[in-house]
């Protein structure tokens, strides 16, 4: 693929390095000495991790040069079709390192190298290690130029500072005078959450929002709010830099009630081996379920994140007494928001009624609601030959509001509204050792750290009546994991081992998930559950040139169905690197030396994740 290299004036270093101080250890690794801006932050929430390092805008193109933070030598290159893409790893002399991710290319020395070793392992994607002595580099030597490989979505170049046991470090506390913020976190919105079957928000049982109102220098709840028991607090809030509207993420986040410091996180720096616990270090439900990413300032079960100052399961709220709720924001530039709730002090008036039918699971309840009508029957629930009649916590005109503990045991059934109902219910399933769960329709093993919490597993099958489907449903989307479950399906149809593969469903379309084939079922890993099906891909991949000729090949190559798995080129019989940026389907030759005309015997093979395969065959003149 081509790229697009701007001409950039590149100035003279020499006047600008010596003005550095002696403290000022990292040169800003785009355009230096002159303003920049950032799409992203450091610890910023991600859908399945915290940003590391910072975003650099490039002002939507490719090709700006990348110069060296610091002294020291290039002991990491890494080329991918996911993540960083094109990527470079500067070790110092400090003993910090830096890194410079989704780049276009290499300057000339360390492209000559890598173009050499892919064809040395005849691969595009590979990853390097090279010695101390072969790449060495000055502080504003350019290493390479700006682009959107990876699993980028925007050209920008992605730079991270790492310590010397390669925990990363915000580049925003160096100090870089390209980078201004005058201006503090932006806060939208609080939720409270009741944390056992006692607690209660506004009289109710769940998780609740309140929107917040600015008056003068503070944030507010726009309405009264009443608390009892224990309470976990979320925030949804954001930082904002100058000249830009992304979104950033908030380093520092206190919550003070009654004077008490209870919770504390400080983000200045994060380790890789607690990225998963971003999934509950925010509210995973609200989000998977299409809300904003709301910071819990609380632990929940399974969060071992290592940057809590002070840390806290929740607060105990007294609901005869008042409670001053204190939440400070504070970015990387000493930008403080403020937001102040004072709770138990007036009546609620309008409580909220939950946004449910008959049932929802929420924690460890189940949370019931039974429709108020004349001859009403209390709510009852089976379970292991006994039945518990269930006393309301709630009742009002419209309805009752029940809890069931679950840790009691599953229900069989449940008489609610006048009918009997079967949740979709098997099992209470308990992080800390290896489980597995045997099913006439599948088998499930969690290894001892796959869960965060307790896992109440809910299972349906049925045929999707347009496509005859069989459709296996785990309505369990909004649970995350902290490691891979492995799941076998036992279909009930005949489906050809060879090209047959389970496919995540969501609404008509199917997302390749994989698997094997033994004795009629078929097992695969997972990180997350939904709705499965089996589907039989007999379709080749597609070939379709875009430019041929004796001194380009581009091609698009795309499948209907699994995907592309690999594929493979030769030139009169010897191997030809194609690079590819899988985000347009492209693939490009790329010949060792550039020189020679691309002339003879041209043979492209691709294959799908199922093995089918298509060759293209030309005779390059």
């Amino acid at each position: 693929m081509r790229y697009l290299f701007l001409t950039v004036y590149i100035f003279s270093f020499t006047s600008f390095l010596n003005a550095q101080s002696s403290d000022n250890y990292y040169l800003f690794p785009i355009r230096p000495g002159e303003q920049n801006y950032l799409a992203g932050t450091m610890g910023e929430l991600r859908s399945s991790h915290f940003h590391a390092g910072i975003d650099i805008k490039t002002g939507g193109q490719s090709g700006w040069p990348v110069y060296a933070a610091a002294d020291g030598y290039i002991n990491r290159i890494r080329i991918s079709n996911g993540g960083y893409g094109h990527a470079l790893y500067i070790a110092h002399t400090n003993g910090t390192s830096t890194v410079y991710g989704h780049l276009s290319k290499f300057n000339d020395d360390i492209a000559a190298y890598v173009l050499d070793e892919q064809y040395e392992q005849q691969s595009f994607t590979l990853q390097l290690f090279p010695n101390k002595e072969q790449f060495k580099v000055k502080k504003g030597d350019i290493i390479a130029y700006s682009g959107n490989t990876g699993s980028s979505t925007g050209p920008h170049l992605h730079f991270e500072i790492r310590d010397k046991n390669q925990r990363i470090l915000d580049p925003l506390s160096f100090n870089f005078p390209e980078i201004k913020d005058q201006i503090a976190p932006q806060v939208k919105s609080l939720a409270f959450v009741t944390l056992d079957g006692q607690s209660r928000v506004n009289g109710m049982y769940g998780r609740y929002e309140f929107d917040v109102l600015k008056t003068g220098s503070s944030y507010e709840p726009r309405i009264p709010i009443e608390l009892s028991g224990n309470i976990g607090i979320e925030i949804y809030a954001y930082d904002l830099l100058n000249g830009v509207y992304n979104r950033n993420g908030i380093p520092e986040t206190t919550l003070i009630i009654d004077g008490d410091t209870i919770f504390r996180e400080v983000k200045n720096s994060l380790s890789f081996a607690h990225q998963k616990s971003i999934l509950v270090h925010m509210d995973y439900e609200r989000y998977k379920e299409g809300g904003p990413k709301f910071n819990k300032l609380f632990i929940d079960d399974g969060n071992d994140n290592d940057f809590y100052d002070v840390a806290s399961n929740g607060f105990i709220f007294n609901d005869e007494l008042p409670h001053d709720i204190k939440i400070l924001l504070e970015d990387s530039y000493g930008n403080i928001s403020v937001v102040e709730a004072s709770v138990n002090k007036r009546n609620v008036v309008n409580k909220p009624d939950p946004a449910i039918s008959d049932y929802e699971i929420y924690r460890n309840h189940l949370h019931l609601k039974n429709i108020n009508s004349k001859g009403t029957e209390p709510i009852k629930v089976f379970h292991g030959g006994s039945t518990e009649t269930i006393v309301p916590y709630r009742e009002t005109h419209k309805a009752n509001y029940a809890l069931y503990d679950l840790r009691k045991g599953i229900p069989d059934s449940i008489a609610i509204n006048g009918r009997h109902i079967y949740p979709d219910l098997y099992s209470m399933l308990t992080p800390g050792s290896d489980i597995t769960f045997y099913n006439h329709d599948f088998e499930l093993a969690l290894r001892k750290k796959t869960l965060f919490d307790t896992l109440y597993l809910r299972y349906s099958k049925s045929i999707d009546e347009s496509t005859g489907q069989e459709l296996f449903d785990f309505p369990l989307q909004n649970v995350p994991f902290k490691s891979s479950f492995t799941l076998t399906l036992k279909p009930t149809k005949t489906y050809a081992d060879s090209t047959a593969r389970v496919y995540a469903k969501y609404g008509k379309r199917l997302s390749f998930v994989g698997g094997e084939w033994e004795d009629g079922m078929i097992t695969f890993d997972g990180s997350s559950f939904g709705t499965y099906t089996i589907a039989e891909d007999l379709t080749p991949p597609v070939i379709t040139p875009r430019i041929v000729n004796s001194k380009s090949l581009y091609f698009k190559i795309t499948d209907d169905l699994s995907g592309i798995r690999h594929y493979r080129a030769t030139l009169n019989g010897e191997f030809l690197l194609m690079s590819y940026e899988y985000k347009d389907d492209l693939i490009w030759a790329t010949p060792r030396n550039q020189n020679n005309s691309l002339v003879g015997e041209f043979i492209l093979e691709v294959t799908d994740n199922t093995g089918n395969k298509s060759v293209y065959h030309n005779n390059l003149k």
